[in-house]
């Protein structure tokens, strides 16, 4: 393992200490990439690492068996999940609705959120807490960029079965994810009467794009988090069979990486990569570039809009990547931009709060708490779309679950409704995966723009 098995414990007194298993090593050559493979350091016969200009002489890549959660962690995260939803089936109004402060604002946001959640922690679409909620989101309009956005992640969710968090991903060799595996269930699946609400909302959103390619609040003024949830609901209806045209994606992507932070600290990125069983770990140097809120920088470079922002990085560039238009410089850019996003993760990433960069690279960390678990499940979202385990030494999903296990009250929830919400998602890990690889090693870098 590459962290001490028993420091969470430590961290977090009253959890089971984690039993770390070991990775074993495999010879051979990386899947799909046909460069070789260094064996681990214990294994008879290493062969020598190939140079690659990426990689100082002294770096490989190397592939290896993912290591297991412990029983018992699992045990736990699938306590938490099921004393959540109780509480979050307990808290529903009779209108299907759930207490919120943003109901008044968003009166279909706050219900898709819960619909998400309910979803994908396995609640029936047939039951009648879901037959509730459903019976009034359909009857709402679609009016902000945010209620529209999560009403369809959460239709996609209806009809896709809920992921065992701990379910090994079914890819191919080249890392495509398999057919007749972790496939688009809902495109088969979906009723004519909810496809032609999917295709009314990807209207909304399409519209609603501006001439820079994001999203803004009706009464103006750019957010990411804004244009996090619109990518995140269209490719939930693309998904679904529903179409979004090439250039919605490609101008959003445009933005983004204009958006993302010119500067940024040199680090070397330890990169990894799971595959199904296996992980794919290698090393390269890296500019550590986040993203900040808005375009005036005033509220800093965060963690959750750096995650926002990968995770439209990361939408983008598995949208179009069979395009014909998706090639050379863009594509190029795309890469640095969501590796680059990555290694701010490894520099500045905390479960503790909402991590806040600090401005002079001898000052530390600091978090915030606001914004804390919508930061979180920002991070699962990071995490589960880059397909990493670990960003730098870290494993945020063991790290992120051990401090939710340790806040859950007593009576199941987190708190608020929305905190709850994003408690659930978290822990199951419901960050739908993509379909290609994210970023690959052995690849030749762009020049700097």
């Amino acid at each position: 393992s590459r962290r001490d098995p028993d420091e969470g414990a430590r961290r977090y007194p009253g959890r089971m200490p984690l039993k770390g298993l070991i990775a074993a090593a495999l010879l051979g050559t990386l899947l799909g990439f046909g460069t070789p493979v260094a064996t681990a350091d214990d294994a008879p016969g290493r062969a020598p690492p190939q140079k690659n200009k990426n990689l100082p002489d002294d770096w490989a890549m190397r592939q290896s068996l993912d290591e297991r959660y412990s029983p018992e962690f699992r045990e736990q995260v699938h306590d938490a999940i099921e004393r959540g939803l109780k509480w979050l089936l307990a808290k529903q109004r009779a209108d299907g609705r759930w207490f919120s402060h943003y109901n008044r604002q968003y009166p279909m946001g706050p219900a898709a959120l819960g619909a998400l959640t309910l979803s994908k922690c396995g609640q029936p679409r047939d039951s009648e807490p879901m037959q509730r909620v459903w019976k009034y989101l359909r009857e709402q309009k679609f009016q902000r960029t945010y209620s529209v956005g999560i009403f369809l992640m959460a239709m996609d969710a209806l009809y896709a079965p809920a992921r065992d968090p701990f379910a090994v991903e079914e890819l191919d060799r080249y890392g495509h994810r398999k057919r007749g595996g972790d496939g688009d269930p809902c495109a088969a699946l979906i009723s004519e009467e909810d496809l032609k609400l999917m295709k009314q909302g990807v209207k909304f959103l399409t519209d609603a794009q501006n001439a820079d390619g994001v999203w803004r609040y009706p009464r103006g003024g750019y957010d990411l988090s804004c244009t996090q949830y619109a990518l995140l609901g269209l490719k939930a209806s693309q998904r679904c069979g529903v179409g979004v045209p090439d250039a919605v994606w490609r101008d959003a992507l445009t933005y983004l990486l204009d958006f993302q932070e010119k500067r940024g600290r040199p680090v070397v990125y330890e990169a990894n990569e799971v595959r199904g069983k296996y992980r794919i770990t290698w090393k390269e140097k890296a500019l550590a570039r986040g993203f900040t809120y808005d375009l005036t920088g005033s509220h800093g470079v965060t963690g959750s809009m750096t995650t926002a922002g990968l995770a439209g990085l990361v939408i983008c560039n598995d949208a179009l990547w069979n395009s014909r238009r998706y090639k050379g410089k863009l594509r190029a850019a795309a890469r640095r931009g969501i590796r680059d996003a990555m290694a701010w993760m490894q520099v500045w990433m905390s479960v503790k709060g909402n991590p806040v960069q600090a401005k002079h690279p001898s000052r530390e960390l600091s978090v915030v708490s606001r914004w804390h678990y919508y930061y979180l499940y920002g991070l699962e979202r990071a995490g589960i779309l880059a397909r990493v385990r670990y960003f730098g030494e870290t494993d945020w999903y063991e790290d992120g679950a051990l401090l939710l296990l340790a806040q859950q009250g007593r009576d199941g929830g987190w708190g608020t409704f929305e905190d709850t919400c994003f408690a659930l998602l978290f822990l199951k890990r419901a960050s739908s995966r993509m379909n290609v690889p994210v970023i690959t090693p052995g690849h030749k870098e762009a020049p700097q723009r």
